[in-house]
């Protein structure tokens, strides 16, 4: 059955999911605060600010009202940076309806509050709010828009909500899992942004697949930890939204984290990489650092990456001293 979706933010991953939805037969309302970027959209079937080179599907409409977007939608997803998610919802609250779903793609925590995006939404919409829930896993915009197999996780607490937006994003080449553990899952896709930064080091430091095995495997030993501690479950860690999207973030070359990675290990600008681009490994990481304070869990990768972030010791510097001080238990 064909729905109508909102698709909030028209960046890569907004672009290519209103993408896949319009391309399984639903109306995708696409709206973003670039005009520029809604334009072109509308005139060339294009978005090549975020998607060069994907001709964009008829079924996706360009809507320059928020109100006009939302209003009646079935899903409503959001995919803007998550430092902004808190100001978008606030200015939806008026227009959802409690039988609405909300999908947040984007993947992160709320600076200053610490907070999931998931529980941002929900304090700005209030009780009466729609269900909210998350996608996850290994996606990359352009490959996922290109129609290259892709698998997604689709997490709300409501299985019913789960299944239903499972079944609008499943066709030939997405195929997408669900799951009730909505606090994992969105642990699991802002943690591997962090460690996926770890990855991109040694790539900036020339070292080769043996490293980066390790690096990984203790990476996501870490994140399941880490996910536990603070409530989701470790099961999730180990699947396509931890494991899954930290060996696509850690090994893709369209990956912002592993890209500033690689500047801090060869000694690139990576400075102005960060002020330039949203990178939610660098935001995240101090998040994660403050929440895990008191929880008494040994975190030593954590830790260099967040020393070589708060820029107490140059990465390679770093890294070499982890790997000497390194000892398994």
């Amino acid at each position: 059955m064909s729905e109508t979706i909102a698709v909030l933010g028209a960046g890569n991953m907004g672009t290519a999911v209103a993408q896949v939805l319009a391309s399984n037969g639903h109306t995708v309302r696409a709206w973003s605060i670039e005009t520029d970027v809604l334009e072109e959209m509308r005139d060339r079937r294009a978005n090549t600010k975020y998607l060069a080179g994907v001709k964009l599907h008829p079924g996706i409409q360009a809507v320059w009202d928020i109100e006009k977007a939302a209003a009646s939608a079935a899903v409503v997803v959001t995919s803007v940076p998550s430092q902004i998610v808190a100001d978008i919802t606030r200015d939806l609250k008026g227009y959802l309806q409690p039988d609405q779903l909300v999908l947040n793609v984007a993947k992160g925590l709320e600076s200053g509050t610490n907070r999931r995006l998931s529980e941002v939404i929900a304090g700005e919409l209030g009780p009466r709010g729609a269900t909210i829930g998350a996608m996850g896993g290994p996606a990359i915009a352009i490959e996922m828009a290109r129609g290259q197999p892709t698998a997604v996780v689709v997490a709300f607490e409501d299985e019913a909500a789960a299944q239903r937006v499972q079944s609008l994003l499943q066709n030939d080449w997405v195929k997408a899992g669900m799951t009730t553990d909505l606090c994992g899952l969105e642990l699991s896709s802002t943690l591997k942004n962090v460690y996926a930064i770890a990855l991109g080091i040694c790539d900036g430091m020339g070292l080769g697949a043996n490293t980066k095995a390790f690096v990984g495997t203790l990476a996501i030993g870490e994140m399941g930890r880490i996910c536990e501690a603070l409530g989701g479950r470790a099961e999730t860690v180990y699947g396509l939204a931890g494991l899954g999207d930290l060996l696509t973030t850690g090994y893709s070359h369209h990956s912002r984290n592993r890209t500033i990675g690689e500047m801090l290990g060869s000694g690139g600008d990576w400075r102005q990489f960060r002020d330039e681009k949203t990178v939610e490994g660098v935001i995240a990481c101090g998040a994660i650092k403050e929440l895990m304070t008191e929880s008494g869990l040994d975190l030593p990768l954590l830790e260099t990456i967040d020393g070589i972030l708060c820029e107490r010791a140059e990465a390679p510097v770093a890294m070499g001293e982890f790997f000497r001080e390194f000892h398994f238990s």
